[in-house]
């Protein structure tokens, strides 16, 4: 029983001896080819990919310039580096990082730079390669303007006879400051708080705006993706107003009583515009008077534009339609003008006060032109034609004085004279008679003394 046990405990020793004498051997062999690797190759070759792009300028000649960067072609780069076997291993794209060299830009533009790589913990390797090696960069200068902020809201629609009052459509607050590179913010024109929203509105609204645009002067949209702004939220003031067509017209002043004024032959550039109130409460006239026209004023080639905006801001409205004035003309065709001379025998006074004074015209004669069709004119003589000097509310202090005549045509229609013409008139004390009275002596007659 004791050999085997023997035997069985020789073998238990050999074994463990030949154990220990295998793991020794490769601790052994580890630190030969260690030691073997460190003397023949004490630097190893790496690849890191996805190294970032620092674009910070530092203190460069960029820098030095108040220059920034404003856009850059590359993110990231792969970069092959050799170093000390040791230390390449502690060696990953945390620890490297990766620029652009900005020590020779000096003005702003789109620069090739190369890209540089620094190591951020200080372990020290050799750059083989960097992929991509060089790198588009754009630099500018930053500024800041102010500029105005209109609203727009190109989906916002207005029930009928419903219409925006341009004039207060606005945005709150309507300016807006603009930080970014300086040949962006000298290319904006226009700025528009804008909301996309679709509404029919029958009434003043408030809207919030969704974006701000920016456009140049022909209308290009301008990229804001590298612009800073103090305010991003604005309200968009709508305001309603109800809308209406009205017809147009002009007075004629100054003209004979029962004048035919259908004889003038009046001719519109429009005949109706659309106007709004700015009060709701106050009703439109279906008809406005644009202007006035002296009948003298009206000759065969008369043409005169009259302003809207002056009429309608009496009016309390505001002009809806595009034209911003009217202008009026005479249909010429077929008329023709006249000289008559008058005397003064065809010009009478009407409407004198009467303050106890005579009136009468002194100007002798009276040369006129008058205007009508040429079939009508060739008719007529001096004896056609009257002139009225009415003093009607006259302010009269002087025995002399001037004053205007207005003339007429009685027996013919559409014959109107376009001269202003003013006489002279003379007032004298009205003449008053005196009645003497003779007294009659009367003799007393008796009965005794009458015969019968």
């Amino acid at each position: 029983m004791k050999i085997p046990d023997t035997i069985r405990d020789l073998f238990r020793r050999k074994s463990q001896t030949n154990f220990s004498l295998a793991v020794y051997s490769v601790i052994i062999a580890v630190l030969v080819w260690f030691a073997v690797s460190l003397t023949l190759y004490p630097s190893v070759p790496k690849t890191i990919e996805k190294v970032s792009l620092d674009l910070e300028i530092g203190t460069t000649a960029a820098s030095d310039n108040t220059l920034n960067v404003i856009s850059c072609d590359v993110e990231n780069v792969k970069v092959k580096v050799t170093g000390s076997r040791t230390q390449i291993a502690n060696i990953d794209s945390s620890t490297l990082s990766a620029y652009v060299d900005t020590d020779n830009v000096y003005s702003a533009g789109r620069k090739n730079l190369p890209i540089k790589i620094k190591s951020t913990n200080g372990i020290k390797f050799e750059v083989d390669s960097i992929e991509p090696s060089i790198a588009e960069v754009v630099f500018d200068k930053y500024e800041s303007a102010q500029f105005p902020v209109l609203p727009k809201i190109p989906n916002v629609k207005f029930n009928e006879n419903k219409t925006i009052n341009s004039t207060e459509f606005s945005c709150e607050p309507n300016m807006v400051t603009i930080t970014g590179p300086s040949s962006q913010i000298k290319k904006i024109s226009t700025v528009y708080a804008s909301s996309d929203r679709e509404m029919i509105l029958d009434s003043s609204y408030a809207l919030s705006s969704d974006e701000i645009q920016l456009f140049t002067e022909d209308g290009t949209v301008v990229d804001p993706s590298a612009m800073t702004f103090d305010n991003t939220s604005f309200l968009i003031n709508i305001p309603v107003l109800t809308v209406k067509e009205v017809g147009v017209y002009v007075q004629i002043v100054n003209a004979p009583a029962n004048f035919d004024q259908s004889c003038l032959n009046l001719k519109m550039s429009r005949d109706t515009i659309k106007i709004a109130s700015k009060n709701s409460l106050t009703e439109i006239p279906d008809k406005l008077e644009i202007g006035k026209i002296l009948l003298s004023d009206i000759t065969p080639d008369y043409s005169r534009a009259f302003d809207l905006s002056t009429v309608l801001e009496a009016q309390g409205c505001i002009n809806m339609s595009e034209n911003t004035n009217i202008t009026v003309t005479v249909d010429s065709e077929n008329l023709i003008t006249k000289e008559i001379t008058l005397d003064q025998s065809r010009v009478s006074i009407s409407n004198a006060p009467n303050n106890g004074y005579d009136y009468k015209v002194i100007t002798p004669s009276l040369k006129i032109e008058i205007v009508g069709a040429a079939d009508v004119i060739e008719k007529i003589t001096p004896n056609d034609i009257i002139g009225d000097v009415n003093l009607l509310n006259a302010n009269i202090t002087e025995d002399q004085f001037i004053y205007d005549v207005i003339f007429s045509c009685p027996k013919y229609d559409g014959v109107w004279a376009i001269t202003n013409y003013k006489v002279s008139i003379q007032r004298t004390p009205e003449e008053t008679t005196t009645t003497t009275l003779i007294p009659v002596q009367t003799t007393a007659v008796t009965t005794a003394d009458t015969e019968y």
